[in-house]
């Protein structure tokens, strides 16, 4: 999505965000490029910091704030992880935390990560897994009695991977990997921890030539994956939200047909029977699968009798569904073509 937002004001917006959890964090982080969804790729690239708004950047152009939507969503983490000053969702959602216990490992800027496990040491920094996953954290953002123990810490790695087992580009490990599904953007498949989907951005070379992964036909098949996703979660409000029929029936619809005509239109027939002793007015509506309205036409109902066959042509757009209004009375007919 593009950003209308200017560039002093991003870096004003970055500059805040590393003042804002200490002043005595790293300068240097390792660099890597970010490449974004919508093809652009930022070259040597430090992530000095996130918060709701995405990551701040620093890269061989200059700083920007990168929106976490623009990321692919598997590598969301990897970004934080190697963020010089990661804040934890509790943070971010301003939540009362707990103070940190025996396990637990807070920096100078107030971020707490729990039952911590040290993973990797390196010159500047400490590689951790914690409750909500890993994180790198800088020396600089510790005390210096936390320092020392970190420093002198015994790293407890992961046993190596066997022939079971699947290693991401980032280098987190599932064990006992059975693949139940592949999709051109990504793979799911059980472990010892559950189930999980993996996009092949987030794999290694080998497992994504192996599962022929075209980046084009990924990143189609996520944003058409996503657009379906969107337009279920409309028609599922927009159905909550239609109003309730009211009362008895006060109609009926008889003699429904379908027909796709051959100039690339739609045909409905149905006749509308009157069940009560009162002339009654309806409205007959053909709308699509979100339950949008294609065409609506007013009908008038003499009382204890049907109307003549009717028939509403729609170009181009196939109606889902029939819905007749009476009064208080509403009934949607699902169309089989």
């Amino acid at each position: 999505m593009q950003r209308t937002r200017s560039r002093e004001g991003m870096e004003m917006k970055i500059g805040r965000m590393i003042l804002g959890v200490g002043l005595g964090l790293a300068a240097t982080a390792p660099a890597e490029d970010m490449k974004l969804l919508s093809g652009q790729t930022y070259s040597n690239v430090t992530v000095l910091s996130y918060d709701r708004s995405g990551y701040a950047i620093r890269y061989d152009g200059g700083t920007n704030l990168v929106p976490y939507a623009d990321v692919a969503a598997e590598l969301r983490g990897h970004y934080k992880a190697l963020s010089l000053a990661p804040l934890p969702a509790s943070r971010l959602a301003r939540a009362k935390e707990e103070p940190a216990g025996p396990g637990d490992l807070e920096t100078l800027a107030g971020e707490i990560y729990r039952n911590v496990v040290v993973k990797k040491v390196e010159p500047d920094s400490i590689l951790v897994a914690h409750d909500t996953g890993m994180a790198k954290v800088s020396f600089s953002s510790l005390g210096p009695a936390v320092q020392e123990q970190y420093r002198r810490a015994t790293p407890a790695p992961d046993p190596e991977p066997d022939a079971g087992d699947l290693v991401t580009a980032y280098g987190q490990i599932f064990r006992n990997v059975d693949i139940t599904l592949e999709e051109p953007d990504g793979l799911t498949f059980r472990h010892d921890g559950g189930v999980t989907k993996v996009g092949f951005l987030a794999l290694k070379e080998d497992l994504r030539q192996k599962y022929n992964f075209n980046p084009i036909e990924g990143w189609k098949y996520a944003r058409d994956k996503a657009a379906q996703k969107a337009l279920a979660e409309q028609a599922a409000a927009a159905a909550a939200a239609e109003p309730q029929s009211v009362g008895p029936p006060l109609v009926e619809v008889k003699d429904l047909d379908t027909e796709a005509l051959p100039d690339n239109s739609y045909r409905v027939s149905f006749t509308l029977k009157n069940v009560t002793d009162q002339p009654r007015s309806a409205t007959a509506t053909l709308r699509d699968a979100n339950r949008l309205a294609l065409i609506s036409r007013p009908i008038e109902v003499p009382a204890h009798s049907g109307t003549k066959l009717m028939q509403i042509d729609v170009p181009t757009i196939k109606p889902a569904g029939l819905l007749v209004v009476c009064g208080p009375y509403r009934t949607n007919v699902v169309l089989n073509w």
